[in-house]
């Protein structure tokens, strides 16, 4: 009966995940998943070199840029070396990294605490709405969390068989998570808890473990060094290593109380849990815990807790920065679950008006993950600006010619043209700008209206019709030669 209810919560994760599977890059978040599906689409057509990732707002560069490890894109590439680009490819490669996932979570639940607790948290990492659309999305988080889910899970099974096989489909699997997306190392200190709990002051002594260590440590180095090396031949970063500036190290923020309003309420409590699932998830942890392996959890979410800190300014920005978070918080979540639905325990009357007050939160989470994923789908339709400006640019272009797209600096444009060159703000136009491009080999500028309106600046649209040749002018949009 078990193992029906474990397939019908894998063929959920399937079924909910499918949505516009094949939908062109837009909407939510396509600032991401635009640059991430640029470089899975430049290595199946220009340089099909894992070690050489190029993206679209090179300008008139080579366009290398430094960035995480591109095993994600580098595997769609693959896909699309054989069937063809579709950005389809993509989207079910993370729904199969989303299945992988729940089924790590199953698996290493089960082994550490019951099997009855393993399925509650796979269900609702099925069900919620945060995980369903980054479970689809064209994003390399889900692989990088099944790798997480799995390297904690076979590094437990190798310290309770020291088979040499889980020590090396561990040690692979967190450096693989940890080279996608380098805050993974804060996976060290639930993996420091395992090792304590085994072996305690001992595990100092233990060649195998200064191994592992030496070869997480050793490969994400490798990498990333020989990343940097890329921002120096073009000057194309993501970013990475701007402490203070970008993603992470802004202690200011730590000391602001919409930081924490931001990140762990609004976005965590009712994005991630939709507030019905967040009680539940709360009195998680003051659910029993029945042997000292279970406290591995505990560690696990101090250790992203840790991260968020650190990585302050991306997790305010971005709320799939938390996603992480969720394999714990689902653990704990299945954990009150648990406890209140065992058919074989009698409840008193107590525990039982609990059982329906979390039988309500169940409902009402369904409902609300319903709604938020309307929410965050709504506006994907094929007759958008977006795809007529593509398409318009494609017709009075050619791919050789460098174009501006002004867009705040959202690439979707540039990728949804199939073209290559630079992101600009409207802010930014101006005579200097755009006789700099010029002289860099640009020849066309493209845009939305909606960007100069949302800006007001749309002055800057008669600026451009009155210096500079149109080629359309449309209710939308805007496409001129320089």
């Amino acid at each position: 009966m078990k193992n029906k209810i474990l397939l019908f919560i894998l063929l959920l994760t399937l079924v909910t995940r499918l949505y516009h599977i094949a939908f062109p890059i837009a909407g939510w978040h396509s600032w991401r998943q635009s640059d991430t599906a640029a470089i899975a689409r430049n290595f199946a057509t220009e340089n099909y070199n894992i070690f050489y990732p190029k993206i679209d707002w090179r300008g008139n560069t080579a366009g290398f840029v430094e960035s995480e490890f591109q095993l994600y894109t580098y595997t769609i590439a693959s896909l699309y070396k054989l069937f063809g680009i579709h950005e389809m490819f993509g989207r079910l490669l993370s729904v199969f990294c989303s299945i992988g996932t729940v089924l790590g979570i199953f698996l290493l639940v089960k082994k550490i605490v019951n099997e009855q607790t393993a399925l509650w948290s796979s269900f609702f990492y099925a069900i919620l709405p945060l995980s369903i659309f980054y479970g689809r999305a064209f994003m390399p988080e889900q692989m990088m969390l099944m790798f997480s889910v799995f390297g904690i899970y076979f590094f437990s099974k190798w310290l309770d068989t020291q088979k040499f096989l889980f020590f090396l489909f561990s040690v692979i699997s967190i450096s693989l998570a940890a080279l996608l997306k380098l805050p993974a190392l804060y996976l060290g200190l639930p993996l420091l808890f395992l090792c304590w709990n085994k072996y305690q002051k001992a595990l100092f002594t233990r060649p195998l473990i200064w191994i592992f260590a030496l070869f997480v440590f050793a490969s994400v180095g490798l990498w990333y060094y020989h990343s940097h090396q890329l921002k120096a031949m073009t000057g194309l970063s993501f970013g990475i290593w701007d402490v203070g500036v970008d993603k992470w190290g802004n202690m200011e923020l730590l000391t602001s109380f919409k930081f924490y309003n931001d990140v762990f309420f609004k976005s965590v409590a009712e994005r991630h849990f939709t507030y019905a699932a967040f009680i539940p998830f709360v009195a998680g942890f003051f659910v029993k815990r029945n042997s000292k392996q279970e406290f591995l959890f505990d560690f696990w979410f101090i250790a992203i807790i840790i991260y968020i800190l650190i990585v302050a300014k991306g997790n305010n920005v971005h709320e799939y920065y938390q996603l992480p978070l969720m394999i714990p918080g689902v653990i704990f979540l299945g954990k009150t679950f648990a406890v209140y639905f065992q058919s074989h325990i009698e409840l008193t009357s107590k525990k039982k008006n609990i059982k329906y007050f979390l039988g309500f939160c169940l409902l009402l989470t369904l409902v609300l993950s319903t709604m938020r994923l309307q929410n965050l789908f709504d506006g994907k339709r094929a007759a958008a600006p977006l795809f007529q400006l593509a398409g318009a640019v494609k017709e009075t272009t050619t791919p050789s010619d460098l174009i501006i797209t002004v867009s705040e600096g959202n690439p979707v444009v540039l990728y949804n043209c199939e073209r290559k060159g630079w992101t600009c703000s409207p802010m930014q136009i101006d005579s200097f700008y755009l006789k700099q491009k010029k002289n860099e080999g640009a020849t066309y500028l493209v845009a939305e209206k909606e960007v100069f309106v949302r800006n007001g600046l749309l002055r800057q649209i008669d600026y451009l019709t009155k210096y500079f040749t149109v080629i359309r002018n449309e209710e939308h949009y805007i496409i001129v030669k320089l």
